[in-house]
């Protein structure tokens, strides 16, 4: 779904901040000439991944990034940065070495990654316990 991508693209990238108002389906469909059964489910699909709440009679706005999502949004940011630093550096590296360093750089993104996950992991586990404790107490 286009019309999804490109406004999940636009929060992760944070050119629609927490807090800004998207447009309404009608704006959209104009936006993307679709219809608007097809900006209806954009939206719809956007809530349903936590990435907008509806306000009733105000209309949509992004919901600030789950931590998963801002850690992507950190880790690509540093990417480029690392990219257009590194670009006259690698200029002159042979192919195998620019290969090996890549094959490096997805293995400590594949670490970060897991660590990261696991982290989450951990933290809902945490947050399950604590919800079982409140419901055990009668809280």
């Amino acid at each position: 779904m286009q019309t999804a991508d490109a406004l999940r693209k636009a929060i992760q990238d944070g050119r629609l901040a927490p807090g800004a108002k998207l447009p309404c389906a009608r704006e959209l469909q104009e936006q993307f000439d679709i219809a608007n059964s097809t900006a209806q489910n954009a939206l719809r699909l956007l809530k349903e991944e936590g990435l907008m709440y509806s306000v009733q009679g105000r209309g949509v706005f992004v919901r600030q990034l789950s931590p998963r999502d801002q850690f992507i949004k950190r880790y690509n940011e540093s990417l480029k940065e690392m990219a257009d630093e590194e670009a006259v550096r690698l200029s002159g590296k042979t192919d195998a070495e620019v290969a090996a360093e890549l094959e490096a750089a997805g293995e400590r993104f594949a670490k970060a990654r897991a660590e990261f996950e696991a982290a989450a992991d951990h933290r809902d586990a945490m947050r399950a316990v604590m919800e079982q404790r409140k419901r055990l107490s009668g809280n």
